[in-house]
């Protein structure tokens, strides 16, 4: 295995944002590049990434704005500049163009979790004819806290007050209202993110990971407006028609409305003319599906799966 280690200038003007190419030893057959989730970084998807390389695919992957290594290196957590939306995006197009450069010609599959799901939705809006196939896993779709909670008009005025880097002011709770309601009067703050409290608790004590922490006025604007800019109505029929599509969710996964989310967004696409749409969501597993270890290697043979036949 080859490891390309990349660092290239942010959309943001602000940040040097570190990334990684993979490459396995025979010679690669696609491309998977994958975006993390909010709060986290690229090196929690180890394991998939090795189960990527072991079936012959080069993995690409970076840590975003105001995450992981980025963030570490810049000293700026939970905030990924003045235009959040149109930098998230303008990175992973950057990766996108390293990864094609170190590995031209092979077909492409964007792989997003969480809030990557959101980014490679509106990836795939922009930037559809790079790709050979799509996948959004831990789908982010019919969030109760930002379609019915939010107090969109009060976030306005915030971010009137200042220039949008004062630290939030309670709006990341009412993003994610209700997200540990089901999971008993004991769970801790993030329970939702797996049913195997080890995963809850690596997840926790990561030193690259910041979930929870205060994000910046402005970086809550540009999450809810790339969240409402993929749910919306129009958004199926703004990415390719030909572009297969994977879904895979957990069926207790708030960020997925508990696996109503991910179906909704698969009919969308159907009702649309999208045909090739692929849905998974797996019983009793929560937002990690790709790690929990009780759907971890049904996941990863479903990526595998998708993308040899993708680009078969």
């Amino acid at each position: 295995m080859a490891l390309n280690e990349l660092k290239f200038p942010s959309h943001n003007g602000r940040d040097e944002i570190h990334g990684w190419v993979w490459t396995p030893v025979a010679r690669p057959r696609a491309v998977v590049q994958i975006a993390h989730g909010l709060g986290e970084h690229s090196r929690r998807y180890l394991h998939m990434i090795t189960t990527l390389l072991d079936a012959g695919f080069a993995v690409a992957a970076d840590d975003h704005a105001g995450h992981g290594a980025t963030a570490a290196a810049s000293g700026v957590w939970q905030d990924t500049g003045a235009n959040g939306v149109e930098t998230v995006l303008r990175d992973e197009k950057a990766l996108h163009d390293l990864a094609v450069e170190l590995h031209p010609t092979l077909p492409y599959v964007l792989f997003g979790h969480s809030w990557g799901s959101m980014i490679a939705r509106g990836y795939a809006s922009r930037y559809g004819e790079d790709l050979s196939g799509l996948a959004l896993c831990g789908i982010a779709a019919q969030i109760h806290g930002i379609e019915q909670t939010l107090d969109r008009t009060a976030l306005d005025a915030a971010l009137a007050a200042g220039d949008g880097t004062e630290p939030d002011q309670g709006f990341q709770n009412q993003m994610f209202d209700g997200f540990v309601d089901r999971f008993g009067p004991g769970a801790g703050p993030t329970a939702w993110v797996a049913s195997d409290p080890a995963v809850v608790a690596d997840h926790g004590v990561d030193p690259l990971n910041n979930f929870g922490a205060p994000m910046s006025l402005r970086f809550v604007r540009d999450f809810v407006s790339l969240y409402d800019e993929v749910n919306a109505a129009d958004w199926p029929t703004s990415i390719p028609a030909d572009l297969p599509v994977l879904i895979l969710a957990g069926e207790q996964d708030p960020v997925a409305n508990y696996g109503e989310g991910a179906l909704h967004v698969a009919n969308r696409l159907c009702a649309a003319g999208r045909s090739d749409v692929e849905t998974h969501v797996y019983t009793g597993a929560r937002h990690e599906v790709h790690n929990e270890p009780a759907s971890r290697g049904e996941v990863e043979a479903t990526l595998v799966g998708f993308v040899e036949r993708v680009i078969a």
